[in-house]
């Protein structure tokens, strides 16, 4: 009689795009835990460190490194090698003094950009619902799996709205920043034909349904780009957060 249930082993050949892995070297890889973030958007932690990062060789090396707390995802110690990481993350190793962001890349794969300059502990989060619970209070769910909490304050649900960016710092998700889904801000094209493209949002078309609108984006080479708004990321004003002036994001 055979067992049901998925298998708990990944193939190399059937993980997902944006797995950056030479997929017929070896035959398996870690297989993505359940996280903040589903398979299709996230890559396992152990990939990034051993196969994209070169900061391991061998598995035994890498969950060394990880069970001697040197590596934090978003502020917190993590020792899974499958532990999820995906858009926005930021993951820090201390012990040789780096930080990186994942962020999207040309190739339809999850990038990891070393943080050279600007604040290592904050984070860039899509507001992808609104929800009220017990007692009037209003709750965000964000892109990455949380949910913040926001004060009860006069007006404060027409503050934040869908697809506005908060910047949080971690690991306490204090909210730092806020820059809404509009016009002249600067944002990251997440999906689709043109990902890993970024700029400022010049034009919407609306009509009927999020993928009948349009979103139009001019690089800061002057190449301008069309795309849907659910593959919009804004991550800044002018330029990103993370580049703006010494004091971290923006109003």
């Amino acid at each position: 009689m055979t067992k049901s249930g998925g298998s708990k082993h990944q193939k190399r050949i059937a993980s997902p795009r944006n797995w950056v892995l030479p997929r017929k070297k070896h035959k398996f890889a870690f297989r993505a835990d359940p996280g903040p973030h589903s398979k299709d958007k996230s890559v396992p932690i152990g990939i990034l460190l051993r196969d994209i990062l070169k900061l391991a060789e061998t598995a035994h090396e890498l969950k060394f490194i990880l069970n001697k707390h040197y590596v934090k995802v978003d502020g917190r110690v993590v020792t899974n090698p499958k532990f999820p990481v995906g858009l926005m993350d930021v993951i820090q190793i201390d012990q040789i003094n780096k930080s990186f962001r994942l962020l999207p890349h040309y190739l339809h794969v999850l990038a990891p950009y070393e943080i050279k300059k600007g604040p290592r502990n904050q984070k860039a989060c899509q507001i992808l619902n609104k929800t009220t619970i017990k007692g009037g209070q209003l709750q965000l769910n964000l892109h990455d799996g949380r949910n913040i909490l926001l004060p009860k304050e006069e007006g404060i649900e027409q503050k934040y709205m869908t697809k506005d960016t908060i910047v949080i710092e971690l690991p306490s998700q204090k909210i730092l920043a806020h820059y809404p889904f509009k016009e002249g801000k600067y944002a990251f094209i997440i999906a689709g034909r043109n990902v890993g493209k970024a700029g400022t949002i010049t034009e919407f078309q609306w009509r009927f349904g999020p993928r009948a609108s349009t979103v139009k984006i001019v690089s800061s080479d002057g190449v301008e780009v069309q795309t849907t708004p659910e593959y919009v990321f804004v991550v800044g004003d002018k330029v990103p957060f993370w580049e703006e002036a010494k004091g971290g994001a923006g109003k």
